[in-house]
């Protein structure tokens, strides 16, 4: 008993160190990242990704936002869609990313917040019945993480979504030192296992 507990030690601790190196990180993040030519769209849609305990931005939603914006400075995009429900303190991050974007000096008239989703999946779902309100059958341009690209575009492809994928330029996965490599590795994990999850229930 004891010579199995110290050898499944022994692997978890190899596991933690090989999933904690840069260059690892970096192959497992370009497994997920998924880059393409980007042309004009209609909409622009962007993805939340979390927000702060106290209702603020998160890391990941502010690098979204942010290159949401330039994009849409860029005029890529018609207007922007910010998804993201999940709700924290009476907050969305569709909400925080439209306050983020109406100080960027984005006019509110092209803006379209959808607040109720709460995963990638209902990202999907909520987004497509908006393009369908508004009538938009043309390629739209997704925003989200380079390690989330992947998983977003099985989802938006699931529910007949045409999204050109535009992950985030200079993304925070794309950096290291001792606490972003932990943080680095608490995303990749989740992503590959929420992979599988979507996997199993038929979402990709």
């Amino acid at each position: 008993m004891k010579k199995i507990v110290k050898r499944t030690t022994a692997i978890i601790i190899v596991v933690f160190v090989i999933l904690y190196l840069p260059f690892t990180q970096y192959g497992l993040t370009k497994l997920l990242d998924v880059e393409g030519k980007l042309s004009p769209a209609k909409a622009i849609v962007v993805l939340g990704g979390g927000l702060r305990s106290d209702g603020n931005m998160g890391i990941s939603t502010q690098e979204r936002i942010d290159y949401g914006i330039t994009l849409f400075e860029q005029e890529l995009g018609s207007f922007l869609i910010l998804s993201g429900g999940d709700g924290v303190s009476g907050h969305t991050e569709a909400e925080e990313m439209y306050k983020a974007a109406l100080k960027d000096g984005v006019p509110p008239k092209m803006m379209i917040k959808e607040s109720r989703s709460s995963s990638t999946y209902e990202n999907a779902v909520y987004t497509r019945k908006i393009l369908l309100r508004y009538g938009i059958d043309d390629d739209v341009i997704l925003v989200t993480s380079p390690y989330h690209m992947r998983r977003a575009l099985y989802c938006f492809n699931r529910v007949h979504i045409k999204a050109l994928p535009a992950p985030v330029k200079g993304s925070e996965i794309y950096t290291y030192g001792f606490y972003q490599d932990l943080r680095n590795m608490h995303l990749l994990l989740h992503e590959y296992l929420a992979l599988f999850y979507y996997w199993l229930k038929g979402y990709i």
